[in-house]
């Protein structure tokens, strides 16, 4: 496990940005779905939402068997911030919501020996590995056979979990057939406990019985048929059990106490509950595996309606998860389960998907062409006209006049992989350089052909992340050199030894995008963390309207006034103030009201505090 622990953990989620810009404003919307049903089961999937299966119900009574969550609320829980709650989501990448939570996914439907098969894949470009999710109804039991392919010849680190969003009642019960569990919560601690009363008294098999939130990796790699399930005292549930290749089994739960019920509310309709089951390649989610090079990991799950004897699920611990473990390896048992695992294998992995039923991204394409590799007949990328067509034309081509025509706000964010920093480094020597080695490095003008901004930027940010600062900092200079760019000097102002400079730097940037609001955010945030709260209240005050009345913004407004001690107008920034980007596990606005009003209790609508010992 430690093993394990100490790789693969990812310092950025790029070449993906961060997606932050949501509010919480209702409105409708109209977004493709796909559905797959039969006389037992209707599921609805979301093609443009990472392939998330957005509801799971029983026909015969209507019972949602997974949170199907009212609205789409975004909060910051998310590799890339924005991820909402709610289905079953596929999470490929490294430890956190994946990459892909809020981008769609090439999608088909196949007509096969299993019966119509929804499949799902994209290109997950934090590790350069291709996610198929095939989906399929047999009888009472929604399928998923999934494999995660290394198109490379280098390992590389894995991590991959399945979680399944469930209704929470106060009586609803999760049953792992375990005697032992890794819990982690929100104090940063990972210990070992027995399940299912890890503290003495409190069953957590009943997770409205704990106080504050917690997460259980139950101990069952040595099992065949793993499984993981919730269950209402009436006897109905939802199960997930899965081929060997998945290993862990977890219980996430909020706990009853005032932090995790604000969190609920905050993340779908107020009142509703949830928690969620989850099945992953490691035992814990603070792991990664391997998988090796030019190899693929497969495994099937089934999710299926669990109906138990009410008098079995108020039953002791283990005798309900013996009868848990009975009924679900009655309704897909470890060997069932191999024989459709290669079922699948067999006969549907390989087929060719036919007509695209939604589109996901152009990246798999491009990539293929940087690698000069052929199309994989089950999950072939077609062209797509969005952000990489211009990577695109120069692995095809070496043509480079798309980057060097991006537009100084271009959204085109870095490409930060070996292979393609090698390919940008290959064009910038080849056409920046003149006869003598030297480069132009004056400004673009309007019309005006040459190399552009964007390839030196690309090369600093992949310099920065891997710790080249001098070499970074010389790439952020060339690309302002050639236009003026905010997003060469905040790399230049995150690279900065000295307050004074950063805060320049920063300044700078944000002249060149003064409707960025995150680049704001980092404005005020460096000049809090140079002790300068007075300037960050001056400079709030000189923000666009649509930038200075976000709640980040105000929040930080709210900081700087506390600390020039001018408590009561910090209160009033306080008053019905909303954060939509509020992260798991920050306690900002209770910090906050803590600091103006130490020892009155902490208003419910500003406590998202998710520790046992809140500080």
């Amino acid at each position: 496990m430690k093993v394990r622990m100490a790789h693969g953990r990812l310092s950025s989620p790029l070449p993906y940005g961060v997606v932050s810009d949501y509010d919480r404003c209702d409105r409708h919307l109209e977004l493709p779905a796909i559905e797959l049903s039969n006389e037992h089961l209707s599921a609805t999937i979301l093609p443009s939402h990472g392939g998330r299966v957005w509801s799971l119900q029983a026909q015969e009574d209507g019972r949602d068997l997974v949170h199907r969550n009212a609205r789409l609320r975004w909060a910051n829980f998310g590799l890339t911030d924005a991820w909402f709650a709610g289905g079953i989501e596929w999470n490929l990448g490294s430890t956190g919501h994946s990459a892909m939570s809020n981008l769609p996914m090439h999608s088909a439907i196949l007509d096969t020996p299993l019966g119509p098969v929804v499949r799902l894949w994209e290109w997950e470009r934090t590790r350069d590995l291709v996610l198929q999710v095939d989906l399929w109804l047999s009888g009472a039991r929604l399928m998923a056979s999934t494999r995660v392919l290394n198109p490379d010849p280098e390992p590389k680190p894995l991590y991959y979990w399945t979680n399944v969003a469930v209704p929470e009642t106060a009586g609803t019960r999760v049953l792992v057939p375990a005697d032992s569990a890794w819990r982690t919560d929100y104090e940063g601690t990972l210990e070992r406990v027995p399940v299912p009363f890890p503290d003495g008294s409190v069953d957590v098999s009943v997770p409205s019985a704990s106080r504050y939130a917690a997460d259980y990796f139950f101990e069952v790699a040595h099992q065949q048929g793993r499984l993981v399930c919730a269950v209402e005292p009436d006897g109905h549930g939802l199960a997930q059990t899965s081929t060997d290749a998945l290993h862990g089994r977890k219980l996430f739960l909020w706990g009853n106490g005032p932090g995790g019920q604000r969190w609920q509310d905050w993340l779908g309709e107020p009142g509703s509950r949830y928690l969620e089951i989850q099945a992953g390649v490691c035992p814990t989610q603070l792991e990664h595996d391997v998988l090796d090079a030019s190899a693929e990991r497969t495994w099937t799950e089934a999710f299926l309606p669990l109906d138990l004897d009410p008098g079995v699920v108020g039953a002791d611990y283990e005798t309900a998860t013996l009868a848990a473990r009975t009924s679900v390896h009655e309704a897909a048992s470890p060997q069932w389960l191999a024989e459709v695992h290669e079922q699948w294998r067999r006969e549907v992995a390989d087929l060719a998907p036919g007509e695209l039923v939604a589109t996901g991204s152009g990246w798999g394409r491009a990539e293929l062409a940087l690698r000069g590799a052929d199309q994989p007949l089950a999950m072939p990328f077609p062209e797509v006209e969005d952000e990489s067509r211009p990577l695109l034309q120069l692995a095809l081509s070496g043509n480079r006049s798309g980057l060097d025509d991006l537009p100084a706000d271009s959204p085109l964010l870095p490409v930060i992989s070996d292979r393609w920093t090698a390919a940008l480094a290959a064009c910038e020597d080849a056409e920046g350089a003149d006869g003598s080695g030297s480069r132009d490095p004056s400004p673009r003008g309007p019309g005006s052909r040459g190399p552009g901004w964007w390839v030196p930027y690309a090369l600093a940010t992949a310099r920065h992340l891997k710790g080249d600062r001098e070499g970074a900092r010389a790439a952020y200079r060339t690309s302002c050199e050639r236009h003026p760019n905010a997003g060469s000097l905040r790399g230049l102002a995150l690279l900065a030894e000295h307050p004074a400079e950063r805060a320049e730097l920063y300044r700078q940037a944000f002249a060149l995008a003064p409707d960025d609001r995150r680049l704001a955010v980092e404005l005020l945030t460096s000049g809090r963390e140079a002790g300068h709260p007075d300037e960050v209240v001056a400079t709030v005050g000189d923000l666009p309207e649509a930038v200075r009345s976000h709640g980040r913004i105000q929040l930080l407004l709210a900081q700087a006034l506390a600390s020039l001690g001018e408590d009561d107008a910090a209160l009033q920034v306080l008053t019905d103030l909303e954060v939509p980007d509020l992260a798991e596990g920050d306690q900002a606005l209770s910090d906050l009201w803590t600091q103006l009003r130490p020892g009155e209790p902490v208003p419910a609508r500003l406590d998202f505090r998710m520790a046992v010992t809140p500080q």
